[in-house]
């Protein structure tokens, strides 16, 4: 009995075999598939990044900002987006919709493109210096439209002017896939995060001490006038808009005195530019903001 059990089993065994054969082989298969894919898009994104620096050194640009008037930059503010700062290429990796055609052919190239920037900072003027194809061409143009107003260039005595800005853009199949998928991971993870995406305006090192400092630095009042009163307080608004000028100001609680009313007012018209307000999501954009300034005038 115990030998015929022994045999049932060793061909059960036996007839095992080839599915057990079987099924490794199926999921070799799939490990040797996945390794193939691997491979190809590591060497498209290999060849997309030699592609990527060999148009750079062809390029004979002068990329980023240039003045109109051909001076020297070296004593000048440059333009500068709310999230992208100085650099406009992430903005453009980041929001680029890659024209479906190309992308389904795999086609790769780029476009250079030059504008002005007024001196709201806004584009305007566009030129394309040089392209691959013309459906690239468009899609930089409308990201170009798009531009929110940057902080604009100045000169060296702080006044606003128009400049010339130069872009590179580089469209790489491989690159915008990587990054849509990139884009959906960080969208799911952002579901489940709390995130504060504006930074408030702010004066020099932004510490509220620093714009009292400055308003105490330069007022001037005969503390007599108070009488028997210790001190007296005043509270004031400045508007700070986009640009981070101060646009508006106004008393919100009198002093009691209205010389001294009028010389905060003046004193907070003539503040040097702030940092503006600025939005970090989406495209990114420089917002107006209200400060509430409290000023105390001592009697001693």
């Amino acid at each position: 009995m115990r030998t015929i059990f022994v045999f049932i089993y060793s061909l059960l065994i036996i007839s095992s075999l080839p599915a057990q054969e079987s099924g490794i082989r199926d999921k070799s298969a799939v490990l040797e598939s996945r390794s193939v894919a691997d491979n190809g898009l590591s060497k498209l994104r290999q060849n997309e990044n030699r592609l990527d620096s060999m148009w750079r050194k062809e390029k004979n640009w002068n990329l980023g900002f240039s003045r109109i008037d051909g001076k020297d930059t070296g004593t000048i503010e440059l333009p500068k987006w709310a999230k992208w700062d100085y650099d406009l290429d992430r903005y453009f990796f980041s929001q680029m919709k890659y024209p479906p055609q190309l992308l389904a052919k795999n086609k790769a190239g780029y476009s250079v493109i030059m504008f002005s920037i007024d001196t709201m900072g806004l584009p305007s003027d566009i030129d394309i210096l040089k392209s691959t194809h013309k459906d690239f061409d468009n899609e930089v143009v409308r990201l170009i439209k798009e531009l929110l107003h940057c902080l604009p260039s100045r000169d060296e005595n702080g006044k606003r002017m128009r400049c010339l800005y130069t872009v590179y853009v580089p469209f790489l199949p491989q690159r915008y896939r990587d990054r849509i998928i990139a884009d959906s991971i960080e969208a799911e993870k952002l579901k489940h995060l709390w995130v504060d995406w504006q930074i408030m305006s702010k004066f020099q090192d932004g510490k509220e001490s620093t714009i009292r400092n400055y308003i105490y630095q330069r007022l001037v009042y005969d503390p007599s006038l108070l009488g028997d009163q210790k001190q007296a307080r005043g509270d004031y608004s400045a508007k700070i808009d986009s640009y981070g000028e101060v646009a508006e100001v106004r008393v919100l609680r009198s002093c009691g005195i209205e010389a001294w009313d009028n010389q905060v007012l003046q004193i907070l018209k003539g503040m040097p530019r702030w940092t503006p307000e600025t939005y970090i999501g989406g495209k990114g954009e420089y917002r107006s903001s209200n400060w509430t300034v409290p000023v105390t005038f001592s009697n001693n």
